[in-house]
């Protein structure tokens, strides 16, 4: 029996393997057919040429892609490029678009070691360094020169990494500190620290939406956040700047998350404030121009975001449990939007604001942006060990059929909320939606315990479902208690009051926020977000689901319907404790209406990841 076990265990776990590489494989040959795709593309070469920054964009991403799957047809075309063009820039040497190219140039010489590719090169950074001026002038608006220094936040992708990369090459420190000064000058100028974003460029200070939000590109965005990223694979560990990048990069990654998790579908769009609005200046820039609200995806920022996320997970940077569920939601969108023949769509075409597009809509510099997500997101499969859990039950310590009145005469609900028993289920719903609500079980489960129940929608427009558990009073009084503050399932009654617990939500469909992305695990008392998960009930399933929960003290698990949507394990350090034994209840939002039935639970044996 146990050399069975054994059998079946290894086999599970090979097919695993399989998965795993089968999805990097997936991904290899996506990277292939969209820069086949892209290649074959010449309808934008006559009015940007091979070596401006709209193309260089796209050879930046390839490069990527060659270094990460090692596919040498990626590099003879990079290699033909720069040969083509004699490893020359455009003639508008102190443009910061005209120096991009230098990126490719300078990862072709790291291989070749061809004086010939980068002299011109050089030669150029060296006047950018050398040249006799005042101080840089980062203005946009009235300044003759604002195409000479960086006054708009895409410069930040296209001439500090070339500057960067050039100090990894020769050793001269002077390109780096070149790079970093003018760096934080641009960023200085252009960051909003209220909102973590940066402007594309002054003319954008005081413009506002028709609803009274600033205006932040996501492509702009997207710039900045892969250049954030260049300039960190570059900057030495020990550099007194690094910190100051790192702090960009997380603030950045934070309100990137945060807008994320108020999107339907994983991804971002063209105002990341107020998204559907496209809001941009008429060709005079002295008025704002709005369209209607269409929500639709921007997938050059979202590319780039994708991205940052994926490489700050693969670099320790960005918290795995909350970034790395979101970075998967958004790369699996994104591929979705790249048709049978290689395109990636719903590329806001060049600009500098946000303007309409559509599902047809490509540009080189989105494929680019794209192959950068692909390539990361394959170092994060090959980095990422997921496991397998098999989960041992022990004695059966609970059972509820939820099947009728008596079965729940002792549980406890508040807020105004009915319950209704009708064909073996528990229906739950606020008449009249007027109220959020709670149901509390009245048993106390222990330390670590596997519970599973059933559930189904009755109501797709709208809902939220939530579990809490592992619930006590602060001070360790039963939920019950009655010197406890008394609740009406308001939310923050049960987050950030007199009580302690974890809480999942796990289905939901606000009508502000309709499908939500994520799962949520949150740690309360303080509405703490230790981890967002894959995707909970989907907003218009009707069908019935099975619900898992298993808390090991301090690693809390929930599968549906057999996929794993959280697994994270509470250290008992930065927030407390960890929570024992306590008490568990179902939340709704006040317009639910889900059923129940076969609540069960177990003691906990093992947990043994394959």
């Amino acid at each position: 029996m146990k050399k069975n076990l054994i059998v079946i265990l290894s086999l599970i776990f090979a097919q695993y393997v399989f998965s795993q590489n089968e999805e990097i494989t997936e991904v290899k040959n996506l990277i292939e057919k969209v820069s086949s795709w892209q290649n074959k593309q010449t309808d934008h070469i006559k009015k940007y040429t091979l070596t401006n920054w709209h193309f260089s964009a796209y050879y930046i991403g390839l490069m990527r892609a060659y270094k990460t799957t090692g596919n040498k047809k990626y590099y003879n075309h990079l290699y033909d490029v720069g040969k083509t063009h004699n490893w020359e820039t455009p003639y508008d040497m102190y443009h910061a678009d005209k120096i991009a190219i230098g990126q490719l140039y300078l990862d072709l010489f790291d291989k070749e070691k061809k004086p010939e590719i980068i002299k011109n090169l050089k030669w150029v950074l060296d006047a950018h360094i050398y040249r006799t001026s005042p101080e840089p002038d980062v203005r946009y608006l009235n300044n003759p020169y604002n195409k000479e220094w960086w006054t708009w936040c895409d410069a930040l992708f296209m001439a500090p990494p070339t500057f960067a990369k050039m100090y990894k090459i020769t050793g001269e420190k002077k390109y780096l500190d070149y790079a970093i000064k003018h760096w934080f000058i641009t960023t200085d100028y252009l960051w909003d620290s209220k909102e973590n974003l940066i402007y594309r460029d002054d003319r954008y200070f005081n413009l506002k939406t028709s609803s009274e939000k600033k205006i932040f590109w996501s492509r702009g965005n997207g710039w900045v956040y892969a250049g954030l990223v260049h300039m960190l694979e570059i900057i030495p560990e020990d550099h007194p700047k690094r910190p100051d990048f790192i702090r960009q990069f997380k603030g950045m990654s934070k309100k990137l998350l945060d807008i994320q998790e108020r999107s339907s579908d994983g991804l971002w769009r063209s105002n990341l404030l107020d998204p559907g609005i496209f809001a941009y200046l008429n060709k005079n820039e002295d008025k704002l121009i709005e369209t209607e609200k269409i929500d639709i995806p921007e997938n050059s920022g979202s590319s780039f975001f994708c991205y940052g996320f994926a490489w700050g997970i693969n670099n320790g940077i960005l918290d795995k449990d909350l970034f790395m569920n979101p970075m998967i939601s958004a790369w699996k969108m994104l591929k979705s939007h790249v048709n049978s023949e290689g395109r990636l769509g719903f590329i806001q075409p060049v600009g500098k604001d946000p303007k309409p597009y559509d599902k047809n809509s490509w540009q080189e510099f989105g494929t680019g942006a794209f192959l950068l997500a692909a390539s990361e997101y394959i170092n994060f499969l090959n980095k990422e060990k997921k496991n397998i859990s098999k989960i041992q039950k022990g004695k059966l310590i609970y059972k509820n059929d939820l099947n009728s009145k008596e079965s729940i005469h002792n549980w406890s609900m508040e807020g105004s909320a009915k319950t209704v028993f009708k064909n073996g289920w528990m229906e739950m719903f606020s008449p009249n939606e007027s109220s959020h609500h709670v149901l509390w079980c009245p048993e106390k489960f222990p330390t670590s315990f596997i519970a599973e129940w059933e559930i189904q929608n009755l109501n797709l427009d709208a809902g939220l479902c939530i579990v809490f558990f592992a619930a006590n009073g602060t001070n360790g009084e039963d939920i019950l208690d009655n010197s406890l503050k008394k609740r009406n399932g308001v939310f923050n009654q049960y987050t950030k009051s007199d009580l302690n617990n974890y809480h999942i939500s796990y289905y939901a469909n606000n009508p502000k926020k309709p499908d939500r992305p994520f799962t949520h695990l949150r740690k309360n008392k303080g509405f703490k977000t230790v981890q967002f998960g894959q995707k909970g009930i989907p907003a218009k399933s009707k069908n019935i689901h099975k619900v898992q929960l298993v808390k090991s003290n301090g690693r809390i698990i929930m599968n549906i319907d057999g996929n794993k949507l959280i697994d994270w394990i509470d250290n008992g350090k930065e927030l407390g404790p960890i929570l024992g034994s306590g008490k568990l209840a179902f939340r709704q939002m006040q317009w639910t209406h889900f059923r129940y039935k076969n609540f069960k639970v177990w003691d906990l044996i093992s947990i043994k990841d394959l």
